[in-house]
């Protein structure tokens, strides 16, 4: 990532909540993990049940999430648009997808990759971490809000 694209990015990652926890000196140190994506729409960007090593940040652009239902046809179970975080589970684990992104507006993506991760927790293990502890505050919030859900239907 060169200098001016950096610039960029950080002036964009202000109001992401996953990043919001990190000064600007700290993103120009943690971004050159990341790559940057550009993707017209209708791409699928990962199919539930592929082998996930990504996570993926919206930078523009929407990205609808689908999950198969039993009867076999996707229901759009998310919609995710600019600041939003999907196959964060990907950095995590080593299970297939749970679901299925496609583009629905031409969007860019800041993509950070398993092993680029793995790299940032050895050379700055404690961006690292604090860059997991947000990973895992949203999850949380995301299990709250399904649980939540979950007892509206029961």
């Amino acid at each position: 990532m060169n200098t001016q694209n950096l610039e960029d990015i950080v002036g964009q990652l202000g109001d992401v909540p996953l990043f919001q926890v990190f000064s600007a000196e700290e993103l120009n140190l943690i971004l050159p993990y990341f790559e940057i994506r550009t993707f017209e729409v209708s791409t699928t960007l990962f199919e539930e049940g592929d082998r996930g090593d990504y996570v993926c940040i919206v930078l523009e652009g929407t990205i609808d999430i689908r999950k198969e239902s039993l009867s076999g046809n996707q229901k759009i179970s998310a919609k995710f648009g600019h600041g939003s975080i999907m196959g964060e589970m990907a950095i995590i684990d080593h299970y297939p997808r749970s679901t299925t992104a496609k583009v629905t507006a031409n969007s860019r993506l800041l993509i950070l990759k398993r092993e680029n991760f793995e790299t940032l927790i050895e050379e700055a293990p404690q961006l690292a971490v604090r860059f997991l502890r947000e990973i895992a505050r949203m999850l949380s919030l995301r299990l709250r809000r399904t649980s939540g859900r979950f007892s509206d239907i029961f």
